[in-house]
C-alpha cells in the first residue's frame, strides 16, 4: 500500500508515519519546515501548497490512501483567517485533489471539538451535531467546517472516513504539543500548582492505530470518536511524579482560580517568549466539555481501544528523557 500523508511532521503525523512504516506502507509526506519527526525515517518528503489542488494532485497520482492530518491547532488568540485557510481551505483542496486523482480511501483527522459540547451532562456520541455557532472557539468552528467539506466530497464520490480524537497525548512529540509541554513542565517542577479539572486524554498511538484501521474497516461518510480516559491534572502530576521519582506539585487549586491568573500567565509568556501554560481558550475547552464519551462506534467497527493512561505517561516521560528534554 502507498499512502500520502499531510501533517507528517506533527505529533499525530509523526506517530502515524511510524506505524504506517511498521505495517509496510510506502509513504509520501507533505512537509514545510521542522521535519525532526521524520529524521531517519524511510519516507519521501515532498513539497506543495496545501491550499492548491494543482500542487497536490501529482503527489496523489500513484497512492492508494490519503491521511489528512495537517491542521492549524490553537486554543489561544490566533489568526482566525489563517486557521480557516488551513483547516477549511486546505481540507477543500485535499478532497478536490483526491477526487481528481481517483484516491481509493481518504482518512481525515478531525477533533472532538468539532462537535457541540452542550449539553455537557449527556454522553457525547457521533449523533451529536457539529458546531454551528459563530460564537464558538475558532478552532472548533474551523474543524466543524472542515468536516462538512469532507462530507460534501463524500456525496461527490470520495470514500472518506473521519476520526475525532479527544485530548491527544503521548511520545514522538517533537515540537512539542501543548500537553507535551505541560507534561515536561510538570516533570521539571515548573508547574507546582495543578488545577482541579481534567480532560479525556487519548494516546496518540491509539488514535493512529484506529485511523489506519479506517482504511479497511471505516465506512465512507462516517465520523468516529476516539476517546481515552478522563484524568485530572492532579492525577497526571502524581503519575509523572511516580515516573520521575520525586514530588512534582505542591498545591491543587480550584479551576476558577486559573482565570484570575490569566494576566500573569500572559505577561510571563511575553517576557519569556514562550507559549503560555494556559490561556482563556484552553480554559474554555476545559470548562465546556463532556465527561462521558463512550466511543462505542469506533470500538465496534474499528477495534479502537485505549491503553492504560499510566503507560502513556510513562512512555512519554521515557521518550522526553531520551530526547534530552528531562
Amino acid at each position: 500500500m502507498r499512502a500520502f500523508v499531510t501533517g507528517a511532521s506533527g505529533h499525530v503525523g509523526g506517530n502515524l508515519v511510524r506505524q504506517l512504516l511498521d505495517e509496510g506502507y510506502e509513504l509520501k509526506c507533505l512537509v514545510r519546515n521542522d521535519v525532526r519527526a521524520l529524521d531517519g525515517l524511510d519516507v519521501e518528503q515532498v513539497s506543495g501548497n496545501l491550499c492548491d489542488p494543482s500542487t497536490l494532485i501529482p503527489h496523489m497520482q500513484d497512492v492508494d490512501v490519503v491521511f489528512h492530518a495537517a491542521a492549524f491547532v490553537a486554543v489561544e488568540k490566533s489568526d482566525f483567517k489563517l486557521m480557516e485557510k488551513i483547516n477549511v481551505g486546505g481540507t477543500k483542496a485535499m478532497t478536490d485533489a483526491a477526487l481528481q486523482a481517483g484516491i481509493s480511501r481518504f482518512i481525515h483527522f478531525s477533533s472532538v471539538h468539532a462537535f457541540q459540547q452542550r449539553p455537557t451532562n449527556e454522553p457525547l456520541t457521533e449523533k451529536r451535531p457539529l458546531v454551528v455557532s459563530k460564537k464558538a472557539a475558532p478552532y472548533d468552528r474551523t474543524k466543524a467546517a472542515a468536516q462538512r467539506v469532507v462530507l460534501s466530497a463524500c456525496e461527490e464520490g470520495l470514500s472518506a472516513s473521519m476520526v475525532h480524537p479527544t485530548g491527544i497525548i503521548g511520545p514522538n512529540d517533537f515540537k512539542p504539543s501543548r500537553m507535551g509541554d505541560v507534561i515536561c513542565k510538570i516533570a521539571k517542577r515548573k508547574m507546582p500548582i495543578t488545577l482541579n479539572t481534567g480532560f479525556n486524554w487519548v494516546d496518540v498511538r491509539d488514535v493512529c492505530s484506529s485511523a489506519i484501521a479506517c482504511v479497511d474497516k471505516g465506512r465512507s461518510g462516517q465520523h468516529y470518536l476516539l476517546p481515552g480516559k478522563w484524568t485530572s491534572f492532579p492525577e497526571i502530576s502524581k503519575i509523572v511524579a511516580n515516573c520521575v521519582g520525586y514530588k512534582t506539585s505542591y498545591l491543587n487549586a480550584p479551576f476558577l482560580s486559573a482565570y484570575l491568573a490569566l494576566p500573569f500567565a500572559s505577561l510571563k509568556s511575553i517576557f519569556s517568549n514562550n507559549r503560555p501554560s494556559f490561556s482563556r481558550g484552553s480554559l474554555h475547552a476545559l470548562a465546556v466539555q463532556c465527561r462521558e464519551i463512550p466511543g462505542e462506534l469506533a470500538s465496534s467497527e474499528l477495534g479502537h481501544s485505549a491503553r492504560p493512561f499510566n503507560e502513556t505517561i510513562q512512555d512519554t516521560i521515557e521518550w522526553m528523557t531520551q530526547q534530552g528534554r528531562l
